[in-house]
Order: C-alpha cells, then structure tokens, then sequence
C-alpha cells in the first residue's frame, strides 16, 4: 500500500497549506500531481482484489483515456456537460484538458466503483453513478471558486448546469460495466471508504473557507452517511460469519 500512503502523506501537506494558507506559485504543479496519487493509490487498491492485474490495468487506461476524450469534446462542443474552459492550474493542457484531468477521472470512478454493491453489474452502475454524482456536487463548485475550471454556460447549482451532474452519473455507469464483478475484503472497502471520505472532507473543507457553507454541511452529511453505511456493512458481515 505504498502509493496510498503517498496519496495520504501529499493529501495531508496539501489540505493543510489550502485551508491555513495558500499554496505557493512555485508549487502549483502539486495540485495535478495530486489528482495522479489519488488515481494511483485507487489503482494500487483495486489490484489487491484482481485475478488478472494486466487486464485490470488495461480497463483503468481505457477509462483514463475515455473521460479525457470525453473531456476534450466538452471543451470544444460543449457536450454532454455544458460550456466550460479549464485553467492552467492543474498543469500542462493538451487540447485544452489538462492530462490530469483523466487521472482525476480514474480515481473517482475506481473510487466509486470499489463503494458499490457487487451482487450484479447494473445495480453496481447504478450505484457508481450515484457515488460520482455525490462527489462532483461537493468538487465541482469548490474548484470553480479556486479556479480550476470556469463553466461558460451557467446553471442552477451554484452557477453548474444539471446537465454536468447527469452526464457524469451515466459516463461512470456505463465505464464500471467494462470491469468484472469483486470479491473484496474489510482492507480494501476500509481504504476505498476513507478515500471517498477524505476526498469529500477536504472539498467541504475548501467550501467553508470559500464562504460556501451549504456545501460544506452537505459534504459532512455525505461522510456520515458513507461511514453509516460501511460499518453497517461491516457488522452485518460479521453476524453472518
């Protein structure tokens, strides 16, 4: 697990210079880097439950690679989500995407996908809809307000159109259908579930700081309830062991 403690060690440093202070120039480069921890140790994660780690691989660079077209689309169409341009801030663009956008993509979708059930595909899809949609309200407005990203076209929540939020439900569906069904353990549901946690602890955080305290209360609610879930899950495996 040394690439998630990596992710944690630069999530840490990072959260506490965004929230006390602001990260400097010279280190605006981290902000990209941290998108690639986040996609890797989700991939480290996954890997321990896979039967066949090439092909797994292979699966997650198909997403990577997918979301990223899909975002160079939405750059220069504005579909499916709406108008919107990136910044440089998440490093170097290529067509107008920054590279890390699709490693951000990876993690959240991976991330979302290891939190769902896996009694069948379609209920899991569902689910990894659900989870990304989840994710995104709290991201989205946050990394707006610290110039990520600047939507042309605006929309009803927080200046977002609607569109945004069911385009990635239904892309992060349809993407978790290429990966088999797992058989995961207390080690990996544990990580995957603080992974989310911390990823929404951290945009709430940046909300409340950027006056945005709805959003931070909602993202409270949201860890709360991925925590509620996980150790009702946990206890629930153990009366039936």
């Amino acid at each position: 697990m040394k690439l998630s403690y990596l992710f944690l060690i630069w999530y840490t440093i990072g959260l506490l210079l965004m929230l006390f202070y602001e990260v400097p120039h010279f280190l605006q480069f981290s902000n990209g880097l941290f998108l690639v921890f986040y996609a890797l140790s989700l991939t480290e994660i996954i890997l321990l439950i896979s039967d066949d780690r090439i092909e797994m691989v292979k699966r997650i660079a198909f997403v990577g690679l997918i979301t990223f077209i899909i975002e160079v689309c939405g750059v220069r169409t504005g579909f499916p989500f709406g108008s919107y341009q990136y910044y440089g801030t998440l490093g170097p663009r290529y067509w107008g995407v920054p590279i890390t956008i699709a490693m951000a993509w990876v993690g959240v979708i991976v991330n979302s996908l290891l939190l769902s059930t896996q009694h069948s595909k379609w209920r899991r899809a569902l689910e990894t809809g659900m989870w990304v949609v989840v994710l995104d309200l709290i991201l989205d407005p946050v990394a707006v307000e610290r110039m990520f990203w600047v939507w042309d076209e605006k929309g009803s929540f927080y200046g977002i159109p609607v569109i945004n939020f069911i385009s990635w439900a239904i892309i992060a569906a349809l993407l978790s259908l290429i990966f088999p069904l797992f058989q995961t353990n207390k080690r990996v549901l544990s990580w995957s579930n603080r992974s989310f946690e911390a990823m929404i602890g951290m945009f709430g955080l940046l909300a409340w700081k950027e006056g945005l305290e709805p959003l931070f209360f909602l993202a409270l609610l949201f860890v709360l309830m991925i925590e509620g879930r996980f150790q009702f899950d946990s206890r629930k495996k153990k009366q039936v062991v």
